[in-house]
């Protein structure tokens, strides 16, 4: 979701395109707005969000399991703090066949997000922790696996809870995985608020 128009391209002919296109001038495809990178989500400003809030929800109108918007809405949901919402649209994109490693990634972040973290349960603790171990077994990103580390201290660690790995050595992994400072400041921003 850039907030910049000419980061935005037709898939189709690889024109650039606004932010409000519904077909691309150049070749007439129909254009779905979508980000599978959720720096650019978070990037996005509150009032450019929210322009694609309504873009996902329009074309959802027609296509309502299409995995890929499902997914798009479920990140904007995720970058303006409605948790619950997101979690359910992230869902709906896997159940439709989305199978996507930022997607599991914004489902276990998004379901951590939606309660406050003393109160999550350890059952639900162990569900976020395997969606996760997913998205990191389908692609080992350092922030995926910088983000497990303060899962893990925060669902497990702080509660004296055992669990199979230890904060530690999940966060030397990512730094090892080529995780910068500011991924790992980035991470912990989110997470801790």
């Amino acid at each position: 979701m850039p907030s910049v128009d000419s980061d935005i391209v037709c898939p189709g002919c690889g024109a650039p395109l606004s932010a409000s296109s519904k077909q691309c001038p150049y070749c007439g495809r129909p254009v779905v707005l979508t980000s599978l990178n959720f720096k650019q989500v978070r990037r996005a400003t509150y009032k450019d969000s929210a322009r694609f809030l309504d873009k996902y929800q329009e074309v959802l109108k027609d296509s309502p399991n299409d995995p890929k918007v499902l997914a798009s809405l479920g990140y904007v949901l995720f970058d303006r703090g409605q948790y619950q919402e997101a979690t359910e649209n992230l869902e709906k994109a896997v159940e439709n066949g989305s199978n996507d490693s930022d997607v599991l990634f914004h489902i276990a972040l998004s379901r951590f997000k939606s309660q406050k973290p003393f109160k999550i349960k350890l059952k639900e603790a162990e569900s976020i922790m395997a969606t996760l171990d997913s998205a990191i077994e389908m692609n080992p990103h350092p922030q995926y696996l910088c983000a497990k580390a303060i899962l893990i201290k925060r669902l497990f660690e702080q509660r004296y809870i055992r669990y199979s790995q230890s904060s530690k050595e999940v966060m030397e992994a990512a730094k090892q995985g080529g995780l910068t400072d500011s991924d790992s400041q980035e991470m912990n921003e989110l997470l801790m608020k």
